[in-house]
């Protein structure tokens, strides 16, 4: 009779194996397939730049003192062009061309209209319409600055010209809009002294 004899090594290695307690080398590797392996990356979360904010509006520090003195002292034989622009509060004094409001409606006529921030008025003439705004912004004044009176600023453009100026701290422009068509290649229809004269001529109309 043949007799086997096992030893205690193999016994050993057959049980551990029955029990899946034996790790083979290559096993796990060969099981898993590396694509099929998720990586996770941490992508750190993205900051929106927040935008500029935009310039806070600031108003003129206007002269009321200085404006009712000169409305005070100003001949008011022109009763229509006050009633016009005379409002209850003004934003800015009112500057208007020495012309009566309220004739028949024709070139001479002067139109006025008030804003939030100030007013615009519209002249018309034979040569020109001349328009005149009022405001009391400040663009890029720095703060706590009071503005000045300024000099007549001419400069042309492509319609006429333009002066501009400030005055009881408020920032006007008069606005010459030639009526010939040929303004752009022929130059503007009014010389600069003439425009600062028209402009030197307005009259205070209306304050608080």
């Amino acid at each position: 009779m043949k007799m086997y004899v096992i030893t205690g090594s193999l016994v050993v290695f057959g049980l551990l194996s029955a029990c899946g307690q034996i790790r083979i080398p290559g096993q796990d590797e060969a099981a898993t397939d590396p694509a099929e392996v998720a990586v996770e990356v941490e992508v750190p979360p993205v900051i929106a730049e927040p935008e500029p904010a935009p310039p806070a509006r600031r108003t003129a520090d206007i002269n009321w003192s200085a404006a009712r003195a000169d409305f005070a002292a100003r001949e008011t034989g022109d009763d229509g062009m006050v009633s016009v622009a005379g409002g209850s509060n003004p934003p800015v004094p009112v500057l208007l061309p020495d012309t009566p409001v309220g004739v028949a409606s024709g070139e001479s006529a002067l139109q006025f209209r008030p804003t939030a921030d100030g007013y615009f008025a519209v002249q018309k003439g034979e040569t020109y319409d001349l328009i005149i705004t009022g405001t009391d912004k400040l663009v890029a004044a720095p703060e706590g600055s009071v503005a000045a009176d300024t000099e007549l600023r001419f400069q042309e453009t492509m319609t006429g010209a333009q002066v501009s100026f400030s005055r009881y701290g408020a920032s006007y422009l008069a606005q010459f809009m030639c009526k010939d068509p040929a303004t752009a290649r022929l130059g503007s229809c009014i010389p600069e002294e003439d425009a600062k004269t028209v402009v030197q001529d307005l009259l205070i109309a209306g304050t608080r």
